[in-house]
């Protein structure tokens, strides 16, 4: 049973200055949006490409910052961290992109897109360090001899499965998955999705799963807030959401999301 929240967002507004035409304009991508994470669940954002779902996961880790609105973690503010809260606030939440051909930096070995983020972070040994990559490597169905070879080398698979490794490498406590998937083909979008699900449970990790999806969504989340034009319309449990959708566009996404065969 989860308890308490990780992380929370609270009437959260973000909005993109846009030039067009010589004149500028505000484009409202998250609008007045408050739901909250359970420690230990699978929360999942679903809605169409445009309705502010990447915004979102954005905002939650940094990249771009609020108009108004809280985002709290662990009950802090991650706007008004001190220094310390600063530095470890990066290492508790982490993202897997939706594109693994241009997440990961093409000049760079595997072993040392894995260390990277030990050697900025932490002050471990050389061992230590060698330790964590294999037991990541290990975690995410990956061999040792990758370490030597560059991601153009392996398939959209095996590069999700390293974004993977190098987000769990600083072992956060929030993984934000945005759209990790779509970009890949049916088959290898099941094995993703499992072991994301194993991940979860190996590490208790708590995870924000972002998609356009809800089949995917409904093998994999707890629970499931439904986003449209920048604003949550309707928030509940997974099988509640598939058994008696409450809002027309929900029902509709239902209707038209392709299918995903998860074994």
């Amino acid at each position: 049973m989860y308890m308490d929240n990780l992380l929370e967002v609270k009437n959260l507004t973000v909005e993109y200055k846009s030039i067009k035409n010589d004149s500028s304009y505000i484009t409202t991508a998250v609008d007045d949006v408050s739901f909250s994470i359970q420690d230990g669940e699978i929360y999942a954002l679903a809605g169409e490409s445009g309705c502010g779902k990447s915004t979102l996961s954005k905002a939650i880790t940094k990249l771009v910052h609020p108009k108004s609105g809280e985002i709290l973690f662990e009950g802090k503010n991650i706007y008004e961290q001190n220094g310390t809260e600063r530095k470890k606030y990066p290492l508790s939440v982490q993202m897997v992109f939706q594109n693994p051909y241009s997440s990961l930096n093409p000049k760079m070995k595997i072993g040392d897109i894995l260390k990277e983020p030990l050697d900025i972070n932490t002050k471990y040994s050389k061992n230590r360090k060698f330790a964590l990559i294999k037991q990541v490597l290990e975690e995410t169905g990956l061999s040792i001899d990758c370490l030597d070879r560059y991601p153009h080398q392996f398939s959209g698979g095996q590069r999700q499965r390293i974004a993977i490794a190098r987000a769990l490498i600083l072992n956060p406590k929030l993984l934000i998955a945005d759209e990790p998937v779509s970009a890949l083909d049916a088959s290898i979008q099941a094995q993703i999705i499992n072991l994301l699900k194993e991940l979860k449970k190996q590490r208790e990790l708590t995870i924000l799963f972002i998609s356009h999806d809800l089949n995917v969504i409904r093998y994999l989340a707890d629970r499931v807030g439904i986003m449209y034009k920048g604003k949550i319309i309707e928030e509940n449990y997974t099988s509640t959401i598939f058994s008696f959708p409450k809002e027309e566009y929900t029902g509709n996404l239902l209707n038209s999301a392709p299918s995903v065969i998860v074994n």
